[in-house]
């Protein structure tokens, strides 16, 4: 396959990270990059986000120029004044006009475009480059009325559910193609199942309401009332500190403060020991959720994935053959799934290994990779064969 010049534009880039958006973007530039595609990342310098994400000895080149018109806070998000974000547009548009011309890229990946603005993805259109936006969120980060008519233009999803939601809000979704982003899978993987002696149940994911953190507390408090032996760890960074407090006094209320352990945001490696010690995870997420990546990585890594499977996460597993679901926000059923593991230690073992098996088999990022690449090379291509009959 020809070998591309990429840009790649996104809000955050890894170490600065809110959550599996950033990470799954900066894992595609890095394994374009090591497919020996020249791969240059334009994104913020955010430090208030900036986390123990650590970057590998293969990265791309990573240029932090752009600014953000907005923020995220405990509050949730809002932009800057109209005259802040003008002036921080203006100065995005010079910046991209330089590295676009510095550059010449072939293709342009878009990955989550949030305070940036659509205006960046015009003006790569409007000097040829074709764009892939590789979209992770509920929408594209813009109204559909304004959503790009260009053929140069393709919508690609991280599930199914996106790309049918996407459709359904008005966005031109004809040419969308769906790609699970995966997990690097290859090194979550654990040839040996952790034990199951007892239950240890991992959270991976931001601890915030959204995600359903309290949904998996109330849940252990009901194992913990019926003498269900558990040991719990609560993984993730969060920007509503309040909540957190909330979740520590509950446990402490009900007892369990011996019982639950709360790291924080955890590095890469510092998942894959978390893995190592847990035997089950626990995705309670209670919105809509385009994906899930850290489904995908501890199914690798031979834990049971039980989730509520929202939005694109119920495409992850096979209800009872490879994981379960259960009703979101409905913490009875969910210690209903965790209590009823222990009591047949063969049919656990059984549907973990399926688990595994369809994490290695659909949802590695090779495969992903894979088709990345090849809608990158036929956008460009097609651009090309445009420049040269003269369109």
């Amino acid at each position: 396959m020809e070998k591309l010049k990429i840009v790649i534009l996104t809000n955050l880039y890894p170490p600065q990270v809110i959550g599996g958006y950033e990470r799954a973007i900066a894992d595609c530039a890095r394994l374009l990059h090591c497919r020996h595609h020249e791969v240059l990342v334009l994104t913020s310098d955010t430090q208030a986000h900036t986390t123990n994400c650590t970057e590998t000895d293969s990265e791309p080149i990573i240029r932090r120029c752009l600014s953000l018109g907005g923020a995220w806070t405990n509050q949730g998000t809002y932009w800057f004044s109209p005259e802040q974000v003008a002036s921080v547009t203006q100065k995005n548009r010079q910046i991209l006009a330089q590295e676009l011309l510095a550059f010449q890229p072939d293709v342009c990946l878009a990955g989550n475009i949030d305070f940036l603005g659509l205006e960046l993805l015009e003006q790569i259109l409007a000097a040829g480059v074709p764009v892939a936006h590789y979209v992770m969120n509920a929408n594209p980060g813009y109204f559909p009325e304004l959503a790009p008519r260009s053929s140069q233009h393709q919508y690609l999803t991280c599930s199914d559910w996106l790309r049918q939601h996407l459709q359904q809000q008005g966005y031109p979704t004809e040419t969308t193609q769906v790609i699970y982003p995966g997990a690097a899978v290859e090194e979550f993987y654990q040839a040996e199942l952790p034990s199951h002696a007892e239950l240890r149940i991992a959270y991976a994911s931001l601890v915030m309401p959204y995600k359903g953190a309290d949904v998996l507390i109330e849940a252990l408090s009901l194992l913990h009332a019926a003498g269900v032996k558990f040991r719990a760890t609560i993984a993730g960074g969060t920007i509503q500190p309040e909540f957190v407090q909330a979740l520590h006094e509950f446990i402490e209320s009900e007892g369990m403060q011996e019982l639950v352990e709360f790291p924080g945001a955890l590095s890469r490696q510092e998942l894959k020991q978390l893995y190592r010690t847990h035997n089950v995870l626990v995705f309670p997420s209670r919105f809509q959720e385009p994906f899930g990546i850290s489904q995908i990585e501890a199914m690798g890594a031979g834990l049971t994935l039980i989730t509520s499977g929202t939005g694109g996460a119920g495409e992850i597993i096979e209800n009872g053959k490879s994981g379960f679901l259960f009703e979101s926000e409905n913490c009875l059923a969910l210690a209903e799934v965790l209590s009823s593991l222990p009591t047949d230690p063969a049919e656990w073992e059984a549907i973990t290994q399926k688990g595994q098996q369809r994490a290695m088999l659909q949802f590695s990022q090779a495969r992903a990779v894979e088709q990345l690449e090849s809608v990158l090379s036929k956008l460009a291509a097609r651009a090309c064969s445009k420049i040269d009959n003269g369109q």
